[in-house]
């Protein structure tokens, strides 16, 4: 919806979250700096504070307890756990979150590398009123992009589009990873509320031979490149939308080895 307020006219949209996750919000916000608005200062947590880490922009990880995940479904690990163990010694998994990731290839990766993977998507969990877990090392983060793309025609419900969007930048500003991104067509509209990508690619960069303009924001390594292969086709000349929005797994596994 549009709203006036004084010589300002812009869009608002409606932020869905339990009195105890703004709570939490609202208190991790006396803590740092930022912008005085809570919803400018949602946005500013996660991205307009520049990518120079997220622990070390917003402090220490917070103490207090935080109630358990919702719905999230674990994904099992498929090879050996990341990092070096010590005989006998029992280290944790990092946590990863795979925020509206639907069949979970950006993060397949991690499950294989042993990591624990939390996918957080519809139907099993509604990321809008996910609580995440307290450590977690890294969040991908794969909002609905319809309303978004370019090439939709007519009206937009901007206002429902950006509430999953939000929700995932909550859950960022609360878990403070060590890395972390949010994917979207590379000439998204979301680019007027997020700014400009940190990086833009395509599949055939990473040997997916297939064209899919893909931008990424957030703060994270970028994936170094190759290997180059020709493409032969486009992912939007397939049938399905579910299809045509699987993350290629050569980007996936180059977004891995990057960002470990």
């Amino acid at each position: 919806m549009t709203q006036n307020r004084g010589n300002r006219i812009g869009d608002v949209f409606p932020l869905r979250m339990t009195q105890e996750q703004r709570a939490e919000l609202l208190s991790l916000k006396q803590r740092t700096a930022g912008p005085q608005g809570f919803g400018p200062w949602l946005i500013w947590a996660a991205l307009g504070a520049g990518n120079t880490g997220a622990r070390d922009r917003l402090g220490n990880t917070p103490t207090s307890p935080r109630q358990g995940i919702t719905g999230a479904r674990v994904l099992p690990a498929r090879g050996p756990r990341a990092g070096n163990t010590q005989p006998g010694s029992v280290l944790p998994k990092p946590i990863v979150l795979d925020l509206c990731g639907g069949t979970g290839a950006w993060s397949r990766p991690y499950v294989d590398a042993g990591y624990d993977v939390r996918l957080v998507t519809l139907p099993d969990a509604d990321v809008r009123c996910y609580q995440p877990p307290e450590n977690v090392h890294g969040v991908l983060a794969a909002p609905p992009c319809t309303e978004f793309s370019i090439a939709k025609c007519g009206e937009r419900d901007f206002a429902s589009a950006l509430e999953p969007v939000v929700a995932c930048l909550r859950i960022i500003a609360l878990c403070r990873p060590a890395w972390w991104a949010v994917e979207n067509p590379g000439r998204s509209l979301i680019a007027r509320w997020l700014g400009p990508a940190r990086d833009s690619w395509e599949p055939f960069e990473f040997g997916d031979p297939w064209t899919k303009r893909t931008a990424i924001w957030g703060d994270f390594a970028i994936p170094r490149r190759g290997p180059y292969v020709h493409a032969t086709a486009s992912a939007m000349d397939r049938s399905r939308p579910e299809q045509r929005a699987v993350t290629p797994p050569g980007f996936a596994r180059a977004f891995f080895e990057s960002n470990p």
